[in-house]
């Protein structure tokens, strides 16, 4: 019983912290929302220029680029750090804006995620 309580405190805290970034990021461009393991953030810039800043940021890190797909509205690129993968999708919200979401392993490693969205940024 005790273990099912703390269990049911877990989620809730949990759940609090992840509506309360949600609540304060989601409207601002530039700002990071981390949701369900994914580190999401929207540029000021089209999905041309976000994908080929995405893609030299990923060899400025060293992270071997596994795929990668370019569409008129979206892309994709899959890389490894270190044994895993990471994926990378990258929406245009506009002809001037991007949202790009990281997910680094199956779980979701924000610090790693961050690291990848600074290089992005370092070249925009």
């Amino acid at each position: 019983m005790k273990s099912l309580k703390n269990l049911m405190i877990l989620l809730v805290l949990l759940s609090t912290g992840c509506a309360a970034l949600v609540v304060g990021g989601a409207a601002a461009v530039g700002t990071y929302t981390y949701v369900a393991g994914q580190l999401q953030r929207t540029y000021n810039a089209n999905l041309d220029a976000t994908y080929q800043a995405t893609l030299a940021g990923c060899e400025a890190l060293g992270l071997p680029v596994q795929d990668k797909q370019k569409q008129l509205s979206k892309a994709s690129v899959k890389v490894l750090d270190g044994d895993r993968e990471a994926w990378i999708s990258l929406t245009a919200q506009s002809s001037t804006t991007t949202e790009v979401s990281i997910r680094v392993g199956y779980l979701g490693d924000e610090l790693a995620s961050r690291r990848i969205h600074e290089a992005i940024q370092a070249r925009l």
